[in-house]
């Protein structure tokens, strides 16, 4: 087979049906010189090469292991393996194209040999796999998110198994803890220990939250938020936060900032992205770069992050720290993965961050070099609307004025506990352990009650079921029902729903007292007297 005639008699037909089938195969075929130059190739080896005809094929590639391998190393395992078996089989490599253009091939040849046995050329079919190749890829990538997704599941059923017994406990230490520091007698040593004991339950506390995260949203507020402004607010943190040696600079560079997410989540973010930053330049000096602006994703840069394509704010938090590999990069959002000592990180920061990203409708990714530094690219959808006010000032303790509660929780320790901080508060309170004991008490004089405080996980009736007992004697009364539990009861279907309210446990006794002026006076036992915390 030549790339012309070779002899002057016509063709036979037998030539001319092989001709054929050479000529209009949609294979490429090809004859090539262990040196790296084509002695023939078919034309669709040509178009699959990017070239018009077979002859500018030819013409042009001179040195088939540099113009034409990506990885030229794959030239050397070719000649190697042909020239020990006679053949390879599907190997599987990139090649170039004439415009650039990089294509997966599979490649089956044979070697040829003259009369003393030394090789003349090299002939084989090459298809391309592109399709196949990019199948593959994107087959993986939904493995992998679907891996990550039951990981995120699986700690989401942990959190949603433990919460309840752990914030009733959480909720007994933090309570007595603070009772306990109420009182001028504990002084010295005693008083310093105690309030070790309250920050170290305070940790706890965030941990449950943050752990609580990963499964069902429950108490995020999505609204519109200037992000700008977080970030400035979760700058002086991080400068309060991280060593002197650490230098932040902050560039703000859109007014067009507003998205639509939890402005508590949103400060969580900024400040996991921020001390994983500043854990990764320690001990030595470094710097945190943190940038916001806004940009238009086109539809093939938003197919490449698997997001809608439009307007979105974009996050940019980067450290000349010592970097990753990319074994640690493939896993750095993974639930308790952490290259930190034991004692310095949970490893759900980056998790957590990665969950709320994804929950508000963005995308998250990293670039980093071992010794070059990591940088974070956060981006959330842009949003048009008005951003909320500012929330209410949680450091106001709004007390009562003698108002009569009700108390009903199974855990005698809370019950003890939630009866001395609500009298110091100015209620008058009555405990009760049983909830169908509680439901006797209230049918016996139900007009007394301004307010019932109920846990919702009980044995016999569950608060939610109480509430509706209880608001079917006194439709006009209102109920706070506390929940340790990750999945809150619903009470969309109740007709009391109006004056029903879901409280999370461990108990923040200011925002509790707030909570319960705030449906004491829709009840309407308005008392608007507040006393600094």
């Amino acid at each position: 087979m030549t790339n012309g005639d070779m002899s002057l008699l016509p063709p036979s037909e037998d030539e001319i049906k092989y001709r054929g089938m050479f000529e209009n195969a949609i294979e490429g075929i090809y004859q090539s010189t262990p040196d790296g130059r084509y002695l023939v190739v078919n034309a669709a080896l040509a178009r699959m090469y990017g070239y018009e005809t077979p002859a500018d094929l030819m013409n042009a590639v001179r040195d088939i292991e540099h113009q034409i391998y990506v990885d030229s190393s794959f030239r050397e395992r070719f000649r190697k393996e042909i020239d020990q078996t006679g053949f390879v089989r599907g190997m599987e490599y990139q090649v170039r194209r004439l415009d650039g253009e990089v294509i997966w091939i599979s490649e089956s040849a044979r070697v040829v040999r003259d009369a003393s046995g030394n090789i003349h050329h090299y002939e084989g079919f090459i298809d391309n796999i592109t399709g196949r190749k990019e199948a593959e890829a994107e087959r993986v990538k939904l493995e992998q998110q679907m891996l990550h997704a039951q990981k995120m599941d699986a700690i989401g059923t942990l959190a949603g198994g433990i919460a309840h017994d752990f914030n009733n406990i959480l909720c007994a230490i933090l309570g007595y803890t603070e009772l306990a520091l109420v009182s001028h007698e504990i002084k010295g040593l005693n008083r310093g220990n105690l309030e070790m004991v309250l920050k170290s339950a305070n940790r706890a506390r965030d941990l449950i939250k943050r752990i609580l995260t990963f499964s069902r949203p429950i108490d995020a507020q999505h609204r519109p938020l200037k992000l700008g402004t977080m970030v400035e607010e979760g700058a002086k943190l991080l400068q309060a936060t991280l060593p002197s040696s650490i230098g932040i600079q902050v560039k703000i560079r859109t007014n067009e900032d507003v998205v639509v997410a939890d402005a508590t989540e949103m400060h969580q973010i900024i400040m996991n992205l921020g001390t994983n930053a500043g854990h990764a330049m320690k001990p030595k000096a470094g710097l945190l770069e943190i940038e916001l602006e806004s940009l238009e994703l086109d539809p093939v840069s938003a197919q490449l992050f698997a997001i809608p394509a439009g307007a979105y704010v974009h996050l940019i938090v980067r450290d000349s720290g010592r970097g990753m590999s990319p074994e640690v990069l493939e896993r750095i959002f993974d639930p308790f993965f952490s290259t930190k000592a034991p004692g310095q990180g949970t490893g759900l920061g980056l998790t957590l961050v990665h969950k709320i990203v994804t929950r508000s409708g963005g995308y998250i990714r990293v670039n980093s070099r071992e010794g070059k530094g990591t940088t974070f690219h956060v981006y959330l959808p842009q949003s048009r609307e008005t951003p909320a006010p500012a929330p209410m000032d949680k450091t106001q303790l709004m007390k009562g004025h003698r108002e009569q509660i009700l108390v009903v929780d199974d855990e005698i320790p809370i019950l003890d506990m939630m009866q001395q901080h609500l009298r110091k508060m100015g209620y008058r309170v009555m405990t009760r352990a049983d909830s169908m004991e509680a439901m006797k008490t209230f049918r016996a004089d139900s007009g007394k009650f301004d307010l019932v405080i109920t846990d919702h996980t009980m044995p016999g009736l569950q608060g939610a079921d109480l509430a509706e007992e209880m608001g079917a004697i006194r439709p006009d009364l209102p109920v706070i029902l506390m929940t340790g539990l990750n999945q809150p009861p619903d009470l969309s279907g109740s007709r009391h729903a109006p004056l029903r309210s879901v409280f999370r446990k461990p108990i923040d006794f200011v925002e509790l007292s707030q909570r319960m002026r705030q449906v004491l006076d829709q009840s309407g036992k308005r008392h608007p007297t507040q006393v600094r915390a």
